[in-house]
């Protein structure tokens, strides 16, 4: 088990996406600089590090209410395409455009949880139960590509 989700790279994505925020979080916090998240195209890693990052630096976010806007404003309001991106969409037959991305994102949220634990209004079930429902197509929170579409 332990080869085959090495084979995957997931561990060294996550590993990439916390170095990434930390370096964001240390030049808005120790050097006081201005920082410009951009990634390729902007849809996928942008929010994944902007998210973590401001979750490190606010403990506003690291609440349910806060976090509930992170998502809302990092996530569904920046556009990401979580039709295409967990295969809800008309694009779900298009393996190129599936990617879990939120997914990983909510994993570095449950690494950082785990170490800091007292740092956190919620808990591990509370991510797990949304990503239940980021995949279940109960909600029409994360069916679509963008504010319009939902």
């Amino acid at each position: 088990w332990l080869s085959a989700l090495e084979s995957t790279k997931w561990l060294q994505h996550l590993s990439m996406l916390l170095k990434s925020a930390l370096l964001v979080v240390h030049a808005v916090d120790r050097d006081q600089r201005p920082v410009l998240v951009h990634c390729s195209d902007g849809w996928d890693r942008t929010p994944q590090i902007v998210a973590l990052a401001k979750l490190l630096l606010d403990p506003y976010y690291r609440t349910t209410e806060g976090f509930q806007v992170l998502v809302e404003t990092e996530w569904l309001d920046f556009g990401h395409k979580f039709a295409d991106r967990c295969g809800h969409g008309e694009n779900s037959d298009d393996l190129n455009e599936r990617c879990p991305v939120f997914l990983q994102w909510l994993d570095c949220v449950h690494q950082l949880q785990r170490q800091f634990p007292c740092s956190f209004e919620f808990n591990e079930a509370f991510l797990v139960k949304l990503v239940q429902h980021t995949y279940s197509c109960l909600f029409g929170t994360f069916l679509c590509n963008n504010a319009k579409e939902r």
